[in-house]
């Protein structure tokens, strides 16, 4: 027996029953606030086409028909973000998502269009093994070649079975508490106080008074906001200690809230409770890495791969076009950090200086200085360094024999 059927069933609140659905896992605060932070994460991540030039590297493909799609307007009623927030909250809550691409006459990809999940039928057709998508608001039929189909975790991997079926009894222990809470509430089964009274101990329909006094202050019975009430000499009020089946439903939630986080691989500072983490503030750089290397990066990874194989021809894959998600810039950490990774990358050569004034959408210094290679001067490769010694021991007149004859 779990733990909110036991707490149901000692307060006599067994008959209660909870539905698990999408809508109201949503109605969970840590399940809505683990889906709203991955993705608004995914989608704040710039994603566009680049194209790899071999020897050269990547670098990004203004001129590809894509390119404006991905990265600035996926369809006329949505931006880039707008358009992949949707694919990745129907992806986390139903377990897929499905979005149509729409194509020009030479099969150029002009719009991508998501749809909610729950408004999608999918369909396989054993002979051919292929895969259908119904829209029946939209009087769609979609083929599998029209569409970005993501999925979530599954057996199969022919169709992703959403996190609520995965973890129902987890999401169903959270509802039963929170049903449970409000019942125990509403029906006034806790005693949040005593009076204490001098004359009403044996007066049963004086202590009703007093008490009817208390709850009509409390609600602002004479039309204010805030109630207050005159009682007799003597009368004192004892604050009763919270009981113990408010300390279980305390515990209840906390437990709650730390599996549905876990559901998603977050921590729960990631999503704005930082009251039980001892690394907030300390490590929260690494907690970071370690969620984008967990969670953010094989989403990424399935949308790059899905979105690569749909909306390019064959001839444009081999040409070393793809898409990318650029968590560089995401991952920039503080300015002190910054500055000596630049430092390192400038004196060693890797970066220009102009390279890195890029990065923030600074102008090129002017006379192209900028745009030269530098390298500490100290720095020679091993196998020229016995003849740079003997050149430097030469210079000295210590590594070869005098040519000069004293006279």
């Amino acid at each position: 027996m779990d733990a909110a059927t036991f707490l149901l069933k000692q307060y006599g609140l067994e008959s209660l029953s909870a539905n698990v659905t999408a809508r109201n896992a949503m109605g969970i605060s840590t399940f809505f606030g683990c889906v709203k932070h991955i993705s608004n994460v995914m989608a704040s991540i710039p994603y566009t086409v680049y194209r790899d030039s071999g020897a050269e590297g990547s670098e990004k493909y203004y001129d590809h028909p894509a390119y404006y799609t991905l990265s600035t307007r996926f369809n006329e009623n949505m931006s880039s973000f707008i358009a992949r927030r949707a694919l990745i909250t129907n992806w986390l809550v139903y377990g897929w998502a499905v979005a149509e691409i729409r194509r020009d006459l030479f099969r150029n990809v002009v719009s991508i269009i998501p749809y909610a999940s729950q408004d999608v039928t999918i369909l396989h057709d054993d002979e051919t093994d292929r895969y259908f998508f119904q829209i029946p608001s939209k009087r769609k039929n979609l083929s599998q070649d029209d569409v970005i189909f993501l999925r979530d975790l599954s057996f199969d991997g022919n169709v992703g079975h959403s996190i609520i079926n995965w973890q129902c009894q987890t999401i169903k222990i959270d509802l039963l508490a929170k049903e449970f809470a409000q019942k125990y509430y509403e029906k006034g089964t806790f005693m949040g106080g005593m009076l204490e009274t001098p004359d009403a101990g044996n007066d049963a329909e004086k202590a009703k008074i007093y008490k009817q006094r208390i709850i009509e202050s409390l609600q602002g019975a004479d039309g204010g906001g805030f109630g207050f009430t005159v009682l007799g000499p003597g009368v004192k009020w004892h604050n009763v200690g919270r009981p113990p089946v408010e300390s279980q439903l305390m515990e209840l939630f906390s437990k709650s809230s730390s599996d549905v986080a876990q559901m998603f691989n977050l921590p729960l500072s990631m999503i704005g409770d930082t009251s039980g983490d001892t690394s907030w503030g300390t490590g929260v750089e690494q907690m970071f890495i370690r969620v984008t290397n967990t969670v953010y990066a094989p989403i990424a990874t399935q949308i790059e791969q899905e979105f690569n194989y749909k909306c390019f021809r064959k001839d444009e894959i081999l040409a070393g076009i793809f898409t990318r998600h650029l968590f560089k810039s995401f991952l920039r950490g503080d300015l002190k950090s910054q500055g000596e990774y630049y430092a390192k990358m400038v004196t060693n050569g890797i970066y220009t200086i102009d390279e890195v004034r890029g990065f923030d959408d600074m102008k090129p210094l002017p006379g192209g200085v900028g745009a030269r290679s530098y390298i500490q001067g100290a720095m020679m490769p091993l196998d020229i360094i016995d003849v740079v010694r003997l050149s430097e021991n030469n210079k000295n007149g210590t590594g070869k024999e005098s040519t000069s004859t004293e006279s």
